[in-house]
């Protein structure tokens, strides 16, 4: 079989798992198709060079990640010659710090029981800060083991672990505090 049918057959067996992680890269559909096709570019000139002995699906990720990097670079080069100040995160955790995403003690059999929609918990995911998102996606969505998610985010294993487990916590905060019925103190205090 050659190169490119091989990497043909490849991204159609993943290719929802990959736009589903452009999409949580990029937050917008025309980004994240734009941010996937460039991608794909990127890796088929390089599929040569991969090691099949690996995880294709993990690899293309990292692909996604490194590439959604260099456009975030490019754009801050860009706006530093327009004279505009580059962007910062300060957008991004000013809408962190109104959200309901914060750590509460929560019980732990109430969280099991409720039945969350897809749609819910794709939303929640969307509000988590963007290193403990990118992890419960790969984690939680896409079922990568630990070391795949480490490698392709390029942290320790126990970095990994920890924002996992902080994204997780955040999700059961913002899918109790979405709970009809029920006021923030009341959840907070188990009333």
């Amino acid at each position: 079989m050659s190169d490119g049918s091989e990497f043909e057959r490849l991204i159609l067996e993943s290719l929802d798992s990959l736009y589903s992680y452009a999409l949580a890269r990029a937050h917008r559909a025309d980004d994240a198709e734009d941010l996937l096709q460039e991608s794909l570019s990127r890796a088929f000139e390089r599929f040569r060079l991969f090691d099949q002995s690996l995880s294709f699906k993990a690899w293309m990720f990292t692909v996604i990640r490194n590439t959604h990097i260099d456009r975030l670079r490019k754009r801050r080069v860009r706006r530093g010659e327009e004279g505009l100040s580059a962007p910062t995160n300060g957008v991004e955790i000013a809408i962190v710090a109104e959200s309901p995403l914060y750590a509460i003690p929560l019980d732990p059999e109430a969280v099991l029981t409720r039945q969350e929609s897809l749609e819910q918990v794709r939303d929640a995911i969307r509000h988590l800060p963007g290193d403990m998102r990118e992890v419960v996606e790969l984690r939680d969505i896409e079922g990568l083991s630990y070391q795949a998610i480490a490698a392709i985010v390029s942290r320790p294993v126990g970095t990994v672990m920890s924002r996992l487990y902080r994204g997780r916590n955040l999700l059961r905060t913002w899918l109790v505090e979405q709970t009809p019925g029920r006021k923030g103190a009341e959840t907070r205090h188990g009333l």
